[in-house]
């Protein structure tokens, strides 16, 4: 009889107590890579010095088996050179791939990677562990230019949102050169990602960071990431820069980006002979 009744108090005291005090879930670990691959056979593109498509699948692969990239948001992307990627990525891995488009009095037709080749250029979201949900959504574009896709996809495992960015440089427009795109595409995208609990975003930009001294478009930052309250990569303190991941390593320019809601452990910024961008690889703590 005192067996069952310590029993039943123990079973007592165990409901007493809140489920707050309960031992929480660790955090998941992800370490999402950011680049824009210069893919394109096309010379207007300026690629052509930069590698062949295996050199730019190998730095992937490198990231991936070096620094335990679990996701790649990927930009200027050939459709044919994705496909490879995935092959040899192997088992695990899930892609979701958005075309660029050019748009002539609002028609658009789809870019290919040129030269000899017809295969998609455009940006793509590789996960590991589950893809769920791949998703474009519509952002401001100019009526005549290049367009350029907004998508999302879930990572299953770690039940994140991950957005892969490429806003309009200044100029994008041939008819209105003066005109900038990228402060309502980042309105637009601040109205997407608002209801994502746990969000990671990256891409290129096209802009340097707001707080970059002689930066004539740091207004076009005012519905962007930073005043959202998402944390950027390679962000110190308060002061919303970072390293150059375009050009001279010391007198270049920060334009590609990995903004997050969960908890920074590292960044890091490396250079590549086959793109005239930089990897930016961001690692947070899921909660």
């Amino acid at each position: 009889m005192r067996k069952l009744a310590g029993l039943m108090a123990a079973a007592l005291l165990a409901a007493l107590v809140p489920a707050s005090a309960a031992r929480a879930a660790e955090p998941k670990n992800l370490q999402v890579m950011s680049w824009n691959m210069c893919g394109s056979q096309n010379p207007s593109w300026g690629c052509a010095t930069h590698g062949g498509p295996q050199d730019k699948i190998n730095v992937v692969k490198y990231h991936v088996e070096t620094n335990f990239v679990q996701a790649a948001l990927l930009q200027e992307v050939c459709e044919n050179d994705l496909t490879a990627l995935m092959s040899q990525l192997g088992s695990g891995w899930s892609k979701a791939f958005q075309p660029y488009q050019y748009s002539s009095d609002g028609v658009r037709r789809n870019n290919t990677c040129g030269g000899t080749r017809t295969d998609r250029i455009g940006t793509a979201i590789v996960i590991k562990a589950g893809l769920a949900d791949a998703r474009a959504y519509e952002i401001e574009q100019s009526w005549t230019g290049q367009a350029r896709p907004f998508h999302c996809a879930t990572a299953t495992y770690w039940g994140a949102r991950l957005c892969n960015v490429h806003l309009s440089p200044k100029g994008n427009n041939p008819d209105h050169p003066d005109w900038d795109y990228a402060d309502d595409q980042m309105t637009d995208i601040a109205a997407i990602v608002a209801g994502y609990p746990t969000l990671v975003m990256g891409g290129d930009f096209n802009v340097s960071p707001p707080d970059k001294p002689g930066n004539a478009r740091a207004w076009v930052w005012r519905d962007g990431p930073y005043n959202a309250g998402y944390r950027e990569c390679d962000q110190e303190g308060d002061v919303r820069d970072g390293r150059p991941t375009i050009g001279d390593p010391v007198t270049g320019t920060k334009i590609d980006y990995i903004f997050s809601t969960e908890t920074k452990r590292w960044c890091a910024v490396g250079d590549s002979a086959y793109s005239d961008h930089n990897v930016v690889i961001y690692s947070v703590a899921v909660a």
